[in-house]
């Protein structure tokens, strides 16, 4: 069973192209397929595993101004959208990062 929409499902021609008209294109060529336009900017801060948590989410959101990131006790639920603007900074309970943070 193939989780990919039937139809085309690559776009090489686009690289280099503009993000909402990339969006567009791939949209336009494929009804199936819903594009989502990522923001520019850091997207992953593996340097702050071992750190305290707070101070790597003020690190994260001074590096990318369009992230809010969240410090969560590893193992809280939490939903399972991807949000381009959204970082999770799981801690343990002594408040270290305990995995790289990435936008997600």
């Amino acid at each position: 069973m193939s989780i990919c929409p039937p139809g085309k499902n690559s776009w090489p021609e686009l690289v280099g192209s503009k993000g909402e008209s990339a969006a567009t294109t791939i949209e336009e060529e494929n009804s199936q397929v819903n594009a989502i336009v990522l923001l520019e900017g850091k997207d992953a801060w593996p340097e702050l595993v071992g750190s305290n948590g707070q101070k790597a989410a003020a690190k994260i959101e001074q590096e990318n101004s369009r992230v809010d990131a969240i410090v969560l006790l590893d193992g809280t639920p939490t939903t399972r959208d991807f949000r381009c603007n959204r970082v999770w900074v799981w801690v343990n309970s002594h408040g270290t990062v305990l995995r790289p943070p990435v936008i997600g």
